[in-house]
């Protein structure tokens, strides 16, 4: 990859003497960045542009080529790419567009293309994109006309689209944040976000990566890249998918659509996903400032409004407000006029007018030992204290990098007045409480080295057993039915309330004699999802008469539901004092297997309360997992309530891991309900769906 940024030489083709012609601009813009490698200019009619001689083919530039720049008419780029081929050029940015994006034709192209590409063995990026920038060395391939307003810095920036990277670029030039390197990737028919990211993380000059992406090439590849770094990585992921290809078969399958997923496996290989440029910017803003090592802030505030908008902010974040010391306080009441406000954490300097006694409590805040960072509120007129606020501000930074504590600074003043602080402090200011709030969120949830390195899950399972049910199941083409896939959670590992199959009436009331105890009855068909839709289940049963009522009832719901043949019931022992969860797993087709948790029921649907991760996973992410979930207090123990068995749940998503890792056929799972019962006293696999697809070939 290295090549495409630090290329010695770069040959233009699809350059002309014409003042419109595009090729023009790359070979201008390359003169703007003041690249320090050797330019040469590549057209079908020669001349000249900008002093320089245009060759009629790249086979007449004397001299060996390393980078090559296509701008020329999409049906040409086969053979120019094989001409490239032949003069040893092995690596190349297509800019052209006019390939799968327009149709079948396209589509012919690209695979010409890259069987090119084979041949000679040339990686290219793109096609349909705006090229490359190395501020560096002054490589700049767009065929957009620039101009080198961007300092040099650390922020890399990866993009799909080509008019989103330029927003980019705009962003980080008002901003006033540095720039190290820039790709478009447009199509990406053969380098992809993977292969950039994977050269990004290992780049000396790259501190922050920037993607945006409209499909995401390799999931799973994207996660092992992410674990091997601590550079933070910013995503934008649109193109948002609704798993429309097919409708659900299981709950899983519904809850877990693919943006879910993508959200998921982003958070779990710790990879910020942002949905808009303010949230990028900020996040960009507050990089730059020494790391946040905990959740304990101070908030210091000119404005005793903004300081409880603030507070509410640090509360959503999950930051720790803790009480300022007696005499730390003390010491700045002494300043104080009037003495009417009461201090604490927030610190209200509203009876405060003096920027020296300001520094003074900023510089002794940050030596707390239970405070992590600090944000400090600045409200000002600037005609009134425009050089004092902006010598105060500067020294905000060095007292910031001298505890080495964050800093986060809310500016409120007028509009002019602030486009002149972000354009001359070399530090970043935020414009509302909330966005210095959560950016410093942002900012600590990056303070990690390497993330966790993930573990196939382990533990006994029966294969053979579950092996011999799949077998059958493929053998007749369907999914196995609800007995089968209790079977298989059995031989996985899960425990499964006790259960008897009934043929009919007098069977099922002779198997709820047999369990004693209340029962359950619950239609077996292949042809039903979801039971519950159709009245195919029937709870707490105890005597014979409401036992063979409900199995009329369930044979009629089968036979309404277009079942054939003889009617089968199963007949399971009721499970009673524990909580409804649900477990479940699926194939995504870019992730790998994806396991599901959260609040189960006959609403979980409409509930969503749920939380994934992508297998595999480090084991204390499945913690985390957990207590992701909105009804984590119901399981924790709330109003009086039992704590329930959480561990038991994590071994059970070990579990479901496992069988899917262990049995490629298998493409959802769901295990709903799952009832945990209180702590110590287990789960039980109440009701199970598996969906099977076409045995591994």
């Amino acid at each position: 990859m290295d090549i495409f940024f630090n290329p010695h030489s770069v040959a233009v083709v699809g350059v002309s003497e014409s003042p419109k012609n595009l090729g023009r601009r790359i070979a201008q813009n390359l003169q703007e960045f003041d690249y320090n490698g050797i330019v040469y200019l590549v057209g079908p009619q020669g001349g000249t542009a900008f002093g320089r001689r245009i060759y009629k083919s790249v086979a007449d530039i004397p001299d060996a080529i390393d980078l090559a720049v296509l701008l020329i008419p999409a049906r040409y780029i086969p053979e120019v790419l094989e001409e490239c081929g032949r003069k040893g050029i092995r690596r190349a940015v297509i800019e052209s567009a006019g390939f799968s994006e327009h149709g079948p034709a396209g589509m012919v192209l690209e695979k010409q293309t890259l069987q090119v590409a084979e041949k000679f063995g040339i990686r290219f990026i793109g096609p349909n994109c705006i090229g490359t920038i190395n501020r560096a060395n002054g490589l700049s391939t767009s065929f957009i006309s620039l101009k080198n307003v961007f300092s040099k810095g650390k922020i890399s920036i990866v993009s799909q689209s080509g008019g989103v990277g330029l927003d980019y670029l705009n962003i980080l030039a008002s901003e006033g944040l540095g720039l190290s390197k820039f790709a478009s990737i447009g199509n990406k028919l053969n380098v992809d976000e993977c292969d950039l990211l994977e050269y990004l993380i290992e780049d000396e000059q790259t501190g922050i990566i920037i993607m945006y992406l409209e499909s995401i090439s390799d999931g799973r590849r994207l996660m092992q890249i992410a674990r091997r770094t601590s550079k933070p990585i910013l995503v934008h992921k649109s193109n948002v998918g609704k798993l429309a290809k097919k409708i659900a078969q299981s709950h899983t399958a519904s809850l877990s659509g693919d943006d879910a997923v993508v959200t998921a496996a982003l958070k779990q290989v710790g990879i910020a996903r942002f949905a808009d440029t303010d949230t990028l910017v900020n996040c960009l803003k507050v990089l730059h400032l020494p790391p946040m090592r905990g959740d304990r802030l101070g908030v210091i505030s000119r404005s005793g409004g903004h300081a409880v908008i603030a507070a509410d902010a640090c509360e959503k974040a999950g930051f720790v407000l803790n009480n300022f010391p007696g005499p730390f306080l003390q010491e700045i009441e002494k300043h104080f006029r009037a003495k009417v406000i009461r201090l604490t954490n927030p610190l209200d300097l509203g009876d405060l007018f003096d920027f020296n006694v300001y520094t003074k409590i900023a510089d002794e805040t940050l030596k707390l030992p239970d405070v992590d960072g600090v944000i400090f509120l600045h409200e000002y007129m600037s005609g009134v204290e425009r050089e004092s606020s902006r010598a105060f501000l500067s020294k905000l930074e060095e007292l910031s990098y001298a505890h080495k504590k964050p800093v986060a600074t809310s500016v409120i003043t007028d509009g002019e007045e602030m486009s002149v602080l972000r354009r001359t402090l070399p530090h970043p200011v935020f414009t509302a409480p909330e966005d210095a709030v959560f950016a410093l969120a942002m900012h600590r949830d990056f303070q990690h080295d390497a993330r966790p390195e993930p573990v196939l899950p382990q533990g006994a399972m029966d294969i053979a057993r579950i092996e011999k049910i799949l077998s059958g199941c493929r053998s007749e083409g369907r999914s196995p039915l609800l007995d089968e896939g209790l079977e298989i959670l059995l031989a996985a590992g899960i425990r499964v309330p006790e259960y008897t199959l009934a043929g009919s009436a007098d069977e099922a009331v002779a198997a709820a004699a047999e369990i004693r105890r209340p029962v359950a009855l619950k239609l077996v068909s292949a042809r039903v999802s979801h039971k519950t839709d159709v009245g195919g289940v029937k709870l707490g049963l105890s005597k014979p008469d409401d036992v063979r009522l409900a199995f009329d009832s369930l044979a009629a719901a089968a036979q309404s539901a277009g079942e054939a043949g003889d009617i089968r019931v199963l007949v399971q022992s009721m499970v009673t004092g524990g909580l409804e969860m649900i477990l479940g797993a699926r194939r995504d087709p870019s992730f790998g297997t994806v396991v599901l948790v959260g609040l189960g029921g006959i609403f979980v649907e409409v509930l969503r309360d749920v939380s994934m991760r992508v297998v595999p996973f480090h084991p204390d992410q499945l913690n985390e997992m957990i207590r992701d979930l909105s009804a984590y207090p119901l399981l924790a123990g709330v109003r009086g309530q039992p704590r329930r068995d959480i561990p038991a749940i994590h071994d059970g998503l070990l579990a479901v891991a496992r069988l899917m890792e262990g049995f490629d056929q298998l493409l959802e799972l769901d295990i709903n309900p799952l009832v945990v019962l209180p702590e110590g006293q287990g789960v039980f696999a109440v009701d199970s769906r598996l969906v099977l697809g076409p045995a591994p070939a």
